[in-house]
C-alpha cells in the first residue's frame, strides 16, 4: 500500500513538472528592467508641428521628442554621463538587456508570438527562428531586448505561410545567449510544439505534429 501512495505522488509530480505554464513577454523581464523600460519618455504627439510629426518616424517612446532645446538635450547628456559615471542604469540600458529571470530555467512553458525565421532547410522549411513578441521585431522594426527574445532550433523543420501569423509556442526555456544578425536573444526553448494562435482556447488546433 504504501509503495503504490509513493508511486502515485512521483507520477504526479511528474505530470505537473511536465505541464507547461502560461506566461507573457512581460513575465520574461527582470523587475528591474521592467521599470526602467515602464519609464522610456513619451512623445507628445500632439505638440508637434505637421513638419515634426514627418519626422518622427520611430516607435513612441523609443526616443526623446525631436523638438527639444539644444539646451534641454545638454542637460540630458549631462544627466546620462552622471548615471553611467555613477553606475545607474537607464532605460537605454534596459533596451539591450541581456539579464534573465533565473526561475525560468528548465521550466516549460507557454507563450505567444511571431516568428522570425533565422535557417531553413534544403526544402525551405524552417529549422531555427526567434520568437518574439510583435509583428516586424527584428526585420521591418529594430529588435526587442535580448530577454525579449527566444531562439528555438526545430529540426524537424516547418513551412511558414505568412510571417504576420502568430503561433503559441510550448516549450522548455533554457538560459542561453544566442546571436544572430538579425538579433541576440538572451533564452531558448527546446522541446517546442507550435499551435496557430487563435482568440479563443477552444478554436486553437495545432499546427505540427
Amino acid at each position: 500500500m504504501l509503495l503504490l501512495l509513493l508511486c502515485s505522488i512521483i507520477a504526479t509530480s511528474a505530470l505537473a513538472n511536465s505541464q507547461a505554464t502560461t506566461v507573457e513577454w512581460i513575465d520574461l523581464l527582470p523587475e528591474e528592467d521592467l521599470r526602467l523600460l515602464e519609464s522610456i519618455p513619451q512623445i507628445d504627439h500632439e505638440a508637434l508641428s505637421d513638419d515634426e510629426l514627418a519626422q518622427d518616424t520611430a516607435p513612441s517612446g523609443l526616443k526623446p521628442a525631436q523638438n527639444s532645446s539644444a539646451f534641454e538635450d545638454e542637460v540630458a547628456n549631462a544627466v546620462g554621463v552622471a548615471r553611467q559615471q555613477a553606475g545607474e542604469r537607464s532605460w537605454r540600458d534596459a533596451l539591450v538587456s541581456t539579464r534573465v529571470r533565473s526561475e525560468f530555467n528548465n521550466k516549460r512553458i507557454r507563450l505567444a508570438g511571431y516568428i522570425v525565421p533565422i535557417e531553413y532547410d534544403q526544402q525551405q522549411r524552417v529549422i531555427e527562428f526567434f520568437l518574439v513578441p510583435y509583428f516586424g521585431a527584428c526585420i521591418h522594426v529594430p529588435p526587442p531586448p535580448p530577454n525579449q527574445i527566444i531562439y528555438v532550433k526545430y529540426p524537424k523543420g516547418f513551412q511558414l505561410q505568412e510571417l504576420f501569423i502568430p503561433f503559441w509556442a510550448e516549450g522548455t526555456v533554457v538560459l542561453e545567449t544566442q546571436e544572430n544578425e538579425l538579433g541576440l536573444s538572451s533564452y531558448s526553448m527546446r522541446d517546442v510544439t507550435l499551435t496557430e494562435y487563435q482568440e479563443t482556447a477552444t478554436e486553437e488546433s495545432e499546427y505540427l505534429n
